[in-house]
């Protein structure tokens, strides 16, 4: 991930392009989550995203994913990922908990951003292209950190949706 800061800079929309807040709600971020381990992460994901599901199918999805390997991608960062025939259209939450967590990341360090993605079974491309947009906004240093000092909710959709003003910028001397 690079240290990139100018987060403000809109990619060029490619066809077929998605937004992460027309799937990402405020009512599905969740921030300083007390958990301790990567169950407990998967839990408090499955109980912010149940709903068309109930919270121990999305659980036993999640569960299931990170079995075949962690989406601990690095960098404090989790993206727990799935998808199921009984969803209509894609989920997403994201959770910050209150202290990083062990997640077997593939840079062994804990997490304390996790974003999930919960996707219809038939819409594998779509699944992709969220997964990629996640990728995109947090290889930003800058909004890894801005995600990371966020006072609410609605702060947090605005960075996630590229907003990033002197009110969710971070300070220097933030974080973990």
């Amino acid at each position: 991930m690079d240290d990139s800061t100018d987060c403000r800079r809109r990619e060029p929309k490619a066809e077929g392009a998605v937004e992460l807040t027309h799937f990402l709600k405020v009512e599905d971020i969740q921030l300083d989550v007390e958990v301790r381990d990567k169950a407990a992460v998967l839990h408090a994901a499955a109980e912010l995203l149940s709903g068309e599901l109930s919270t121990d199918t999305v659980e036993s999805l999640l569960v299931a994913r990170e079995r075949v390997a962690s989406t601990g991608v690095g960098e404090g960062i989790a993206v727990p990922h799935a998808s199921t025939s009984e969803l209509t259209a894609p989920r997403i939450a994201l959770l910050r908990t209150l202290m990083p967590v062990p997640f077997d990341a593939v840079d062994d360090l804990p997490v304390q951003l996790v974003i999930v993605v919960l996707a219809p079974a038939g819409s594998q491309a779509v699944h992709l292209r969220l997964l990629a947009r996640i990728a995109r906004l947090v290889r930003s240093r800058t909004v890894r950190l801005a995600l990371l000092a966020a006072q609410s909710p609605e702060a947090v959709l605005a960075i996630v949706g590229g907003e990033l003003t002197p009110a969710t910028r971070p300070t220097r001397g933030v974080m973990q």
